[in-house]
């Protein structure tokens, strides 16, 4: 199959709609490869193989209270968009996570951030790089990440 640029795959300003359960993840796995029902399936709605990408971005300050508005549209437009200019969505969500097993559960607001993107070489640098810069930037000690691959027409 022929992959098309970003461009071509998520247009700017593409209004996208996601529902998401905030879960916790150990590891990756190796997608298996699409079956030719699903190449077929692609090809017909003239689509081309893509990445979902969801992050998870939890609000709360280890210090207490919880990141801003201000703060998060900040990060929002000098960290996401101009790894990610092509488009994205961003949804308000709650969720909640247990450190260990012997911790409490902590129930939070988060963003999820999802993004629809072709594979490519710098992919997972640009993934790590925006993790990296919101754990830093807001003393966080993970950012949830889940990607799916399959096929995107817009």
């Amino acid at each position: 199959m022929r992959r098309l640029p970003l461009r071509r795959i998520l247009p700017s300003g593409q209004a996208l709609i996601f529902g998401a359960t905030l879960l916790g993840i150990s590891g990756c796995a190796t997608a298996p490869a699409p079956t030719p029902q699903e190449k077929t399936l692609c090809k017909a709605i003239t689509g081309a193989p893509a990445e979902s990408i969801t992050l998870a971005f939890g609000l709360s300050l280890s210090e207490g209270g919880e990141i801003t508005e201000a703060e998060w549209d900040d990060f929002l437009a000098r960290e996401v968009t101009p790894r990610f200019p092509a488009g994205l969505s961003v949804m308000e969500v709650r969720g909640q996570w247990q450190d260990t097993p012997a911790s409490p559960i902590i129930h939070e607001r988060a963003r999820l951030v999802w993004i629809i993107a072709p594979s490519s070489p710098g992919l997972g640098a640009k993934l790590t790089a925006l993790r990296d810069a919101y754990k830093k930037r807001f003393n966080q000690s993970s950012v949830a990440a889940f990607i799916h691959s399959g096929c995107a027409s817009f």
